[in-house]
């Protein structure tokens, strides 16, 4: 009878464990609200340009798949991903399109590095995401990242 008992322990144990990787796994969803007035290079932002950005990060397949839409931006050829604050510049991390000039929406999956797919799930807020533009090839819109 003790037997059984401890061996149902373990099952139960080792049930409990293997479960556990299955929702750690699961993705993250981040999202920004882009504005022309976030931009903060010298050149300034669209003033009128706007976007979404709604991202699920997967740690585990180092993927982001992002789902952007925007509006009042005309000219739009890129987005990415950066590492930053809020008020700081910095190089794009990951580009999610490139295009000659792109419409919106833009869907898709990009892969990325693991440690950029680690970090940006444990701190979305010290990263950015935003929109360049041919007019403002330094970004039109910039939006801070936060966890849903």
């Amino acid at each position: 009878m003790k037997k059984k008992v401890a061996l149902a322990t373990v099952l139960a144990a080792l049930a409990v464990a293997l479960t556990i990787p299955a929702f750690s796994s699961a993705h993250t969803v981040l999202t920004a609200h882009a504005t022309g007035g976030q931009i903060v290079n010298p050149g300034g932002g669209d003033p009128k340009g706007a976007a979404t950005f709604v991202l699920k990060v997967n740690r585990v397949k180092s993927r982001i798949c992002f789902n952007i839409k925007f509006s009042k931006i005309k000219d739009a050829t890129s987005a990415h991903l950066h590492k930053g604050r809020a008020g700081q510049i910095a190089r794009p991390i990951v580009t999610f399109f490139d295009r000659g000039v792109a419409n919106s929406p833009q869907k898709g999956c990009v892969s990325a590095p693991s440690r950029v797919v680690s970090r940006l799930k444990r701190k979305p807020a010290q990263h950015y995401v935003d929109i360049d533009s041919r007019s403002r090839p330094n970004g039109a819109v910039r939006g801070q990242l936060s966890r849903n």
